[in-house]
C-alpha cells in the first residue's frame, strides 16, 4: 500500500509542478503583453499629437494671413494705399591687386630664399 501513496505523490507532485509551470508562463505573457500595450499607448499618443499638429498646420495654410503672406512674398503684391520700398545690396568691389612682376621666382628659388634669406 505504501507503493500506491508514494506513486499517488509523484503524480500530485508532477502535477503541482505542472501548474506552476504553466501559471509562471502565462504569467510572463501577460507581462510581455502590458509592455506592448504601454509602447502602443504611448505610439498612439505621440502620433495623435503629431495629427493635431498636422491640423493646425492646415487651418494655418488655409487662413487669410497666410495667403497674403505668401501673395506678398512670391507675387511682390501689396495692399492699396501701401507704398513698398525695394532695398537692394551695394555690389561689392573686388581689389585688384598688382603683383611686381620683377620678383617672380620659380619654386626652387622661394626656398633657397626661404632657408637662406639674403
Amino acid at each position: 500500500m505504501r507503493r500506491g501513496n508514494a506513486w499517488v505523490r509523484y503524480v500530485w507532485l508532477a502535477a503541482v509542478l505542472y501548474m506552476f509551470f504553466t501559471v509562471g508562463r502565462l504569467a510572463y505573457r501577460n507581462y510581455e503583453l502590458n509592455q506592448e500595450e504601454a509602447e502602443l499607448r504611448t505610439s498612439i499618443a505621440v502620433l495623435e499629437n503629431e495629427v493635431q499638429d498636422l491640423k493646425n498646420k492646415i487651418i494655418y495654410y488655409q487662413s487669410d494671413s497666410y495667403k497674403e503672406k505668401m501673395l506678398r512674398a512670391r507675387l511682390n503684391l501689396k495692399k492699396e494705399g501701401e507704398s513698398v520700398i525695394v532695398i537692394t545690396p551695394e555690389p561689392e568691389v573686388e581689389e585688384v591687386v598688382i603683383e611686381n612682376t620683377k620678383d617672380i621666382k620659380n619654386n626652387p628659388q622661394k626656398w633657397l630664399s626661404y632657408f637662406f634669406p639674403s
